[in-house]
């Protein structure tokens, strides 16, 4: 029982933290909305030097990468279990 009250305890304190720091991040961003639009063309269009333009091979190796790890790590999960 005394461990329920210990675990509500510290879920409360966490989100009143969580809480308080939303609260905070609005105020400090109230009045910004004359920010600088930023579209699809600017990050990954040609020309503007993007991921899709200098990495895009090493983001296909690294896509292979995860992949493998990930059909090793069922692999050995299963053979395992």
């Amino acid at each position: 029982m005394l461990n329920k009250i210990f675990n509500l305890i510290i879920a409360l304190m966490i989100f009143v933290v969580l809480f308080t720091a939303l609260d905070d991040s609005i105020q400090i961003w109230h009045g910004k909305e004359d920010s600088i639009p930023v579209t699809v063309n600017t990050l990954a269009g040609p020309g503007s030097g993007g991921i899709f333009t200098d990495y895009i091979f090493s983001f296909e190796v690294l896509s292979l990468l995860l992949l493998a790890a990930l059909i090793g790590s069922l692999y050995v999960a299963r053979k395992e279990a």
